[in-house]
């Protein structure tokens, strides 16, 4: 799909109820998977002849935006973010090199982004990971963030980092849960997880759009990412 002399990826995962499940780890006041129920049919009585669908989901399934308070007591809410965080200049860099479950260095962002990315640009995180979801070794596959790598990024002045793997998986010698998206939530950065297709991102440089739903006091939005290449 182009928009004017641009071309447009879907770079966000499919949410289907059929198949979609979310890990529901310790701490969880009850579950909440997502789900799909239809409310009112077209052929119900007096209904108009309209079909109405409900949506059960956590704001963190399939691609997500996540608010500094997501990690960090306090934080921002999404609501409290500028729109232009969501929209606006981004690059990709490709770390497949680091799978299967190997840790992604500065060094190896610099070599794949240092000579195009500018401070607010958006950084995607490629690994090709997602593109297996639902394998049971998807986590365990995933790469990790180095603390060098974390602190490249804020260094960097990126204000969004985008990841197409489990983004939860530490250095195994960490003594942080979460310490990438909680040290990046510290510094006002937003994560976005549960990506794909970002291996047909070919521009070096590019738009990303991945506009939140506009809702007041959460720490969460679902999105529908996508890069515009020009």
């Amino acid at each position: 799909m182009t928009l004017g002399n641009g071309r447009i990826i879907d770079i966000s995962l499919a949410l289907d109820a059929g198949n979609y499940r979310m890990h529901t780890p310790a701490g969880f006041a009850r579950d909440m998977q997502f789900a799909v129920e239809v409310l009112k049919e077209h052929d119900a009585p007096g209904g108009a002849g309209q079909i109405v669908r409900g949506v059960h989901m956590r704001l963190h399934a399939g691609s997500h935006v996540d608010a500094p308070e997501h990690m960090v007591k306090g934080g921002s809410q999404l609501h409290e973010l500028a729109l232009e965080t969501f929209a606006g200049a981004g690059v990709v860099a490709d770390l497949r090199h680091r799978v299967p479950g190997g840790g992604i260095t500065a060094a190896d962002l610099r070599a794949a982004v240092g000579t195009v990315i500018a401070r607010g640009d958006r950084l995607l995180l490629r690994t090709d990971c997602n593109k297996d979801y639902f394998a049971r070794d998807w986590a365990r596959r995933s790469p990790y963030l180095t603390r060098d790598a974390v602190q490249w990024c804020i260094d960097q002045g990126v204000v969004l980092v985008g990841f197409d793997f489990y983004h939860g998986n530490d250095e195994p010698d960490s003594n942080v849960v979460f310490y990438t998206s909680r040290t990046l939530g510290e510094h006002g950065i937003v994560t976005m997880p549960y990506l794909d297709n970002l291996d047909a991102i070919a521009a070096p440089r590019f738009t990303l759009i991945a506009l939140p739903l506009k809702m007041i006091g959460v720490e969460a939005s679902p999105v529908r990412a996508v890069v515009i290449e020009p």
